[in-house]
């Protein structure tokens, strides 16, 4: 049985005890790579993924001491067992202490290098099984995200998402950097039948062009130099899930011609293979440029853009619907609340004049950034400007106003933000604003929004 693990490193600079433990493995069904020394090691776990290294102790050059701080440093979570002589037993007592899973001893029997080869093994097993638990964990919680805002379009965006999110049709949201297109995708996805279904997410500026290919469709054992093993693609791992390319315009334009072809045939080809392979997930794809000004200047297909445009949703920038900034403060508030300890009922009204002035380059993004900086310095129960970046500072306050019209305007904006996000709902919208129900009540009618 092959056994499902990256390969093992065996180093030592005396062939014959590496091949022995090379022969050992591979009998074992492991697949195994070997160094004849520490620089060469240290080069091939920076090139290739490894599970475990088995090293000698006393080698010239890089030493098995040097080589598991290297490995320690870069990659935590490979394993190290130390190859040691009877005489250096406390040095790999101390290689224990600095991160080695165990040590073995020269002369060593089959049997027990096979034990802990396993062990250790099953230990890198359980960590990278932990990473992935973490990962999904906060796939998860990010998918509690909502697109907050009572603006028009946020509106309109919310009821585009509940009118598409059960159909098959691939979708293309456009907006600029920091405008919530992941938010976007994660809702159709978490509001349509493949709720329960993989949903992978992918940055496509993120890869290498010699690359990508591989990572969408994946590769067979032998495709290219390094393909040590088959490789599942991006497409085939989101299953009857959901797929979403985040800038989809930096896919280089041969790739193109394959990715138009997947969308049309619904199969995959992975690098070095000559068998198509079904693929099902729903495609949302993601763009912070105008593709259509893209096509025109040849930089994209039209056939592809017109494949993945059946509906498209444009996330306007955040200074475009200011009138969001109030309610998105008080939900990073609250959120934030639970994951920083803190017990901030709000910001005052000169700090949300001051966020609504910002011409936010950076979109909801930065003023995520900002809350949770704002958060940090706080230490009362109300965010303040002294508690926002120094760019604020050189903004006022509208002075044409009275105080008590200022606070009225801004009190009457928040307050409507936060009864449109529970729906109606006073008692919740009380809880979010830290006031009684009667209170509530009374501030609905003093500012006139009964209605």
């Amino acid at each position: 049985m092959n056994k499902n693990y990256n390969p093992i490193l065996v180093v030592d600079n005396e062939n014959s005890i590496r091949q022995s433990i090379t022969k050992v493995l591979e009998r074992a069904e492991y697949v195994v790579l070997q160094a004849e020394n520490g620089q060469k090691a240290s080069r091939i776990i920076s090139e290739t993924p490894v599970s475990l290294i088995i090293s000698d102790l006393s080698m010239p050059g890089i030493d098995g001491m040097s080589l598991l701080k290297i490995t320690k440093e870069q990659f935590p979570d490979i394993e190290f067992i130390m190859i040691t002589g009877h005489g250096t037993i406390e040095r790999a007592v101390e290689a224990i202490k600095s991160g080695a899973y165990d040590f073995i001893t020269k002369p060593f029997k089959r049997v027990n290098l096979l034990h802990v080869v396993e062990k250790a093994l099953e230990k890198y097993s359980l960590t990278a099984e932990n990473r992935y638990l973490r990962k999904q964990l906060q796939e998860i919680e990010n998918q509690k995200h909502n697109f907050v805002g009572n603006s028009k379009k946020a509106q309109e965006i919310r009821n585009l998402i509940s009118r598409i999110a059960r159909t098959p049709s691939n979708v293309l949201v456009s907006g600029e950097s920091g405008t919530g297109k992941e938010v976007i995708a994660r809702l159709i996805h978490s509001n349509s039948e493949r709720a329960n279904k993989p949903f992978v997410a992918v940055n496509c500026g993120a890869i290498s062009a010699n690359l990508i290919e591989s990572e969408l469709f994946g590769h067979v054992k032998g495709a290219f130099t390094g393909a040590i093993r088959d490789k599942e693609g991006l497409f085939s791992a989101a299953g009857d899930g959901t797929l979403f390319l985040d800038e989809i315009s930096t896919i280089p334009l041969n790739l193109q011609v394959k990715l138009l072809r997947v969308l049309e045939e619904h199969e995959v080809m992975p690098v070095g293979s000559t068998k198509n392979f079904p693929v099902n997930a729903r495609i949302i794809a993601a763009t912070n440029r105008d593709l259509q000004k893209e096509v025109a200047e040849k930089h994209f297909r039209e056939d592809l853009f017109f494949r993945l445009n059946v509906i498209e949703i444009n996330i306007p920038p955040l200074k475009h619907r200011a009138e969001d900034i109030p309610l998105l403060t008080t939900y990073f508030i609250n959120r934030m609340n639970r994951d920083l300890n803190k017990n901030v009922h709000g910001a005052s009204i000169e700090v949300l004049h001051l966020l609504q002035s910002h011409d936010w380059p950076g979109n909801v993004r930065e003023l995520e950034n900002v809350i949770e900086r704002a958060m940090i310095f706080c230490e009362g129960d109300m965010i303040e400007a002294s508690h926002l970046p120094s760019v604020f500072s050189s903004q006022s306050m509208d002075t044409s106003m009275s105080l008590k019209d200022s606070v009225a305007q801004f009190e009457r904006k928040h307050i409507s933000s936060v009864l449109n996000l529970t729906n109606g709902d006073k008692k919740e919208a009380a809880r979010l604003l830290d006031l009684g129900v009667s209170s509530l009540y009374r501030k609905i009618t003093e500012l006139g929004l009964e209605k």
